[in-house]
């Protein structure tokens, strides 16, 4: 079912066909990028899902100092490197396809859905590879892209550390210039996803630190690739202090890294010196899409099994008959299971529309269009990661919900959907401190969310004479958050009011961009009747009259200024 959902929103919704009449795609066809998605789909289903109950149970342990894996990941890991997914929307010239951005993301979402801990490891692989493609020299992409993009190395990324956490400016990571060019690497990294496993034959570690000639330099930080062998093979001084034993993602290793404990950690200059902050966030912004479609693909999984136990589980009568409903039957199961795949679905439609605008991006000709394109996605970015992390976890606890006792144990695949999911408002910048930045930042530089609220008002003025009631409802939304957002990004608005409700103007702004990929699914539908498309109506209807209503509730609060957790003090709470 997930992959015929894929196949509606990229072909029919992004019409991402039209991308192969461009020069930049014109070396592939239809029926390429189909047999991509379904070789996707098979190997999902058949290796990753298949193994998902069990590298649960299977933690990784730490022995010798060193991580060791389920053995179950083997297979599917290299199967997937195998078939060129790893690979696939890389240059040719490194042995990619060169496939479309959404391509890459449909597939993220299938195999997401599938054993999001499985295959995370190769997430984070092709997002460190993009950004040694993006910033590296001639011999660090010679050196470390093939293996990588192989499936033989596998990458992380090293920001946070035990002191910091988020807080990126009090990194003490420091790199200290060596004769021959190279640095000497010394500092304490915490939460690094795949920082040490069995799994692949090196790691590359892609990290932040200062370079320095004193331990009292502020330099700006700086980006080094930092390998767990050296080039001559010989181990470098990295060491696992311990490892994370988290709520959900189990199988995912996640370790607190010592560089340099006896001096002879190595790392490499990625780019320019003391550019290591925005190096980085090209790799943050590729992250947060990826962390925001498995947070739709895993939202979806649980539906697609809340929905197939509640049509076969009988409990409870209906209409006075003397025989068993089935659950789905009554009529707050399908309230709940409606509420997920509005949010599945929507979410889905929303991580789609993001990977869709780097394509585009890319085969813009228009100097004008690129820069209202980048900045679109630069919005969407922060609501693709975080209302879908966000809404996802409460899709997932409704899966829970419509399977009663059934839903929180171990028999069933939704209560470690739910663990899962439970990560995703944390993971690559937790949702608070994407709030912050949305509506302080954002709202606040350049155009502000202005290309955001246009394109919204767009899509609705056109749907209006076949839409009008979905379209009316989503143009009267953007008023209500065009005022709040007015509100709180004036310069004579009290900034803390601002920080006060930053959370939940994000999640009203999520829902409004989830009710537009809403408006355009129903737009595309036309005048078909099948199951599919009065499925899809509900959906949008649900999404815009109940779940955005409910967010949009906080507008007279801000409006007012009403903020009681704003003066509160410490004591009280």
């Amino acid at each position: 079912m997930l992959l015929q959902e894929l196949k509606f929103l990229v072909f029919d919704i992004h019409e991402s066909e039209r991308l192969l009449r461009t020069e930049a795609f014109a070396h592939l066809d239809l029926d390429m990028l189909t047999a991509t998605l379904e070789s996707a789909d098979k190997l999902a289903r058949r290796s990753f899902e298949s193994i998902a109950a069990r590298i649960d149970l299977e933690e990784p342990i730490l022995r010798d100092g060193k991580v060791i894996a389920s053995p179950a990941l083997a297979e599917p890991l290299n199967a997937y490197a195998e078939l060129g997914f790893l690979a696939a929307t890389f240059p040719r010239d490194w042995g990619g396809l060169d496939a479309p951005a959404i391509i890459g993301a449909a597939n993220m979402a299938l195999f997401g859905a599938a054993c999001t801990p499985a295959a995370g490891y190769l997430f984070m692989t092709a997002a460190a590879a993009r950004l040694i493609l993006t910033f590296g020299n001639e011999h660090q992409k010679s050196t470390y892209l093939p293996p990588m993009l192989e499936g033989r190395w596998y990458g992380t990324m090293c920001l946070s550390e035990p002191q910091a956490g988020s807080s990126l400016h009090h990194v003490t990571t420091r790199a200290i210039p060596l004769s021959d060019g190279a640095f000497q690497i010394k500092g304490a990294k915490m939460w690094i996803s795949g920082g040490d496993h069995d799994l692949s034959e090196n790691i590359v570690h892609l990290v932040l630190a200062r370079i320095v000639t004193d331990d009292a330099s502020i330099n700006p930080l700086s980006l080094f690739v930092v390998p767990r062998q050296k080039p001559d093979g010989r181990e470098n001084d990295i060491t696992v202090s311990g490892l994370n034993k988290k709520l959900g993602h189990k199988a995912t290793t996640n370790c607190a890294l010592a560089f340099g404990e006896n001096d002879a950690c190595t790392g490499y200059l990625l780019g320019e010196p003391h550019r290591g902050l925005q190096q980085m966030f090209h790799m943050m912004h590729e992250a947060r899409v990826g962390v925001g479609t498995t947070s739709a693909a895993t939202a979806y999984a649980g539906y697609r099994y809340a929905l197939a136990y509640a049509a076969e589980r009988r409990q409870g009568r209906r209409n006075r008959s003397q025989s068993a409903a089935r659950l789905v039957e009554h009529p707050d199961v399908r309230r709940m299971l409606l509420e997920q795949k509005a949010i599945a679905e929507g979410a889905l439609c929303l991580s789609l529309r993001g990977a869709h605008l780097i394509d585009q991006i890319r085969v813009s000709t228009d100097q004008q269009e690129t820069e209202r394109l980048q900045a679109l996605r630069d919005i969407l970015t922060l609501l693709i990661k975080s209302w879908s992390a966000e809404r996802g976890l409460e899709a997932n606890s409704l899966a829970i919900q419509t399977m009663g006792g059934a839903g929180y144990v171990r028999d069933h695949p939704v209560e470690r959907l739910f663990r899962d999911q439970r990560l995703n408002p944390i993971h690559e910048g937790t949702n608070g401190i994407l709030a912050i930045d949305l509506v302080t930042r954002k709202a606040r530089q350049g155009r502000g969310l202005t290309p955001f609220f246009e394109a919204v008002e767009a899509d609705a003025q056109r749907a209006m004479p076949n839409e009008p009631a979905m379209a009316g409802a989503l143009l009267s939304g953007l008023g209500i958050i065009s005022r709040c957002i007015e509100k709180t990004s004036s310069t004579r608005c009290d900034p803390d009011l601002a920080l006060a409700f930053a959370s939940p103007l994000a999640l009203m702004l999520g829902d409004m961009a989830a009710s537009w990929m809403w408006l355009t699914q129903v737009s595309a539908l036309g005048g078909r009747t099948d199951d599919f498309s009065q499925g899809k109506r509900a959906a949008a209807a649900y999404m815009v009259h109940h779940v955005w209503t409910k967010s949009l509730a906080i507008a007279p609060a801000i409006m007012a200024g009403a903020a009681p957790h704003n003066t509160i003090d410490e004591f009280s709470l």
